[in-house]
């Protein structure tokens, strides 16, 4: 019987915790890139034209207060890229060289419409 090869960045993304249809689905859809450390992966204030879903490294959150580090698993820039009238609510920077999942607009709000895929796609965040 002839199978399929998997995907090794679906394999990578259900060791984050995702099932087999979400990180299937992410991996298939998403656009792979490896970002080195020191890179913007959005800017404060632009327009929301990505989301990034973080597959390995560590990047910076930039904030007025504060600075957040995310990792592995983390989505950035989901808030501008569902609201076309939101801009970029922070800077996030790579800490260390990365490798995430990009995805479009029109590819992310399809997702974030999956029940499925919403909670990992658009955490709830508490009011800031």
């Amino acid at each position: 019987m002839f199978r399929r090869p998997r995907d090794p960045m679906a394999d990578h993304l259900e060791a984050l915790d995702l099932d087999p249809t979400a990180a299937d689905e992410l991996a298939r859809r998403g656009t792979p890139v490896r970002v080195p450390a020191g890179r913007v992966l959005c800017a404060e204030g632009e327009r929301g034209r990505q989301a990034f879903l973080l597959v390995d490294g560590e990047a910076h959150v930039l904030l007025p207060d504060a600075v957040v580090t995310i990792g592995a698993g983390d989505v950035v820039g989901e808030l501008a890229t569902l609201d076309h009238r939101r801009t970029r609510n922070a800077t996030v920077v790579a800490h260390t060289d990365l490798e995430a999942l990009v995805f479009d607009v029109r590819t992310f709000n399809d997702l974030a419409g999956d029940p499925a895929l919403r909670p990992r796609l658009v955490p709830e965040r508490p009011a800031a």
